[in-house]
């Protein structure tokens, strides 16, 4: 009896010293009261980064004629604050830089050699005359898409190396695609995707063979003379190929096309389509476009619209330089006298510009992305120029002109 009762005292003294099994799970005190004598606070939810605004412009030497030929630096700016400066060599060409992930890319042509550079110092070279129709950028890695002056044809390159081209191919879309990133290249997890076309004659007539790349390898084909009717544009998804398009039978119809599931797009009965963008919108394809002959009666319609439902919709008498959306948003610009901008309309605020001396350099100098509304507007002959995020306006002062931007 006494060697068992030595045995219960050592084994209660061995579990009063034990761990418990779940060391941050809440014990209660010996009255059992109930009371957490150890509490584990879930760790705090991370606030999203605030998205930085870069813009690029022109800028030349105090009294140089901001419409000189020559003699421009390329400035980028960060949230309104000049972070670098890179002299063009030769002819200022808009075309010949853009921004991604927020570092100033700039390539030069000499008809010989394609030179490409990172913030002002060389990352690559390659022999031949292009013009870069797309490019982007992903942790550093450079795609380029080159589309050769004269007599056609293009190549795809990464960080310079070749990996595909075509001696008659025609790349579709280009850098002036703002709502895309990459200009004309699409991409998504598995890589980027991009159009071309081969012009193909049938007897004395033209018509267009495109082929849809991944990379290196042909993700589709729509042969000559399969579209009857017109084709407005083709992009990548998801790995699926959408294409928006003029399809005339026993009556016209406008289409978009999902691989190969073919919807034809609800307008009303006198409404004509003066084309069908396809642009990203919250995780799918919008279609965005500008339609004449509407009930309203106004003269000018721009609306984004999926198959059936219009997502959003803008009509006014006066012009519409250009609307803009991150697929929840809307945003669009009035057009005023000799191409100004008149008033920016949003869903959150309207900003008029009463004095008509503001334009938009490009269609690159205006994007909606992340939730934030950016827009470079220039006065070049006064030498002012805004910055606008979400409404809020920074005013710039200097000798030239925006050239685009980008919310990273």
């Amino acid at each position: 009896m006494g060697k068992l009762f030595r045995f219960f005292l050592l084994s209660l003294a061995l579990v009063s010293c034990q761990k418990p099994l779940f060391e941050n799970t809440p014990r209660s005190d010996a009255k059992g009261s109930g009371r957490d004598s150890t509490v584990v606070l879930p760790p705090a939810a991370e606030e999203p980064p605030v998205p930085d605004i870069y813009a690029s412009a022109f800028v030349y030497p105090e009294g140089v004629d901001w419409q000189d030929p020559g003699q421009a630096d390329v400035v980028l700016f960060k949230n309104g604050e000049e972070v670098l400066r890179v002299a063009v060599e030769g002819r200022p060409e808009a075309d010949r830089h853009r921004i991604a992930e927020g570092r100033l890319w700039t390539d030069a042509c000499d008809g010989n050699e394609v030179v490409v550079s990172c913030d002002g110092k060389e990352r690559f070279r390659y022999e031949g005359d292009e013009l870069l129709r797309g490019f982007l950028a992903v942790n550093g890695i450079a795609y380029t898409l080159g589309q050769r002056r004269g007599n056609g044809g293009f190549s795809f390159r990464i960080n310079g190396q070749e990996r595909f081209s075509s001696p008659v191919g025609t790349v579709l879309d280009g850098p002036e695609d703002c709502e895309w990133e990459g200009g004309a290249f699409s991409r998504d997890s598995s890589g980027v995707y991009y159009t071309y076309g081969i012009p193909i004659w049938k007897g004395d007539q033209l018509q267009w063979e495109y082929r849809v790349m991944h990379e290196d390898e042909m993700l589709a084909m729509i042969p000559a003379g399969s579209i009857v009717g017109g084709l407005y544009d083709i992009r990548v998804h998801d790995g699926t190929v959408y294409r928006s398009e003029l399809r005339r039978s026993v009556r016209s119809s406008y289409c978009l096309v999902k691989g190969n599931t073919i919807q034809e797009i609800e307008m009303e009965p006198t409404e004509v389509p003066h084309y069908l963008k396809l642009v990203p919108g919250e995780g799918r394809l919008l279609l965005k476009g500008h339609s004449t002959g509407i009930a309203s009666g106004k003269n000018y319609c721009y609306w984004l619209r999926d198959v059936s439902t219009v997502v959003n919709m803008v009509t006014d008498n006066q012009p519409i330089l250009e609307m803009l959306t991150d697929g929840g948003h809307t945003a669009y610009l009035v057009e005023g006298p000799e191409h100004t901008v008149r008033t920016l309309y949003w869903d959150k605020k309207t900003i008029p510009f009463p004095s008509d001396r503001f334009r938009l350099p490009s269609r690159r100098c205006a994007q909606y992305r992340k939730g934030v509304l950016a827009i470079a507007l220039s006065d070049p002959a006064k030498g002012e120029h805004l910055l606008i995020r979400d409404g809020e306006v920074t005013t710039l002062h200097f000798n030239g002109r925006f050239t685009s931007l980008q919310i990273y």
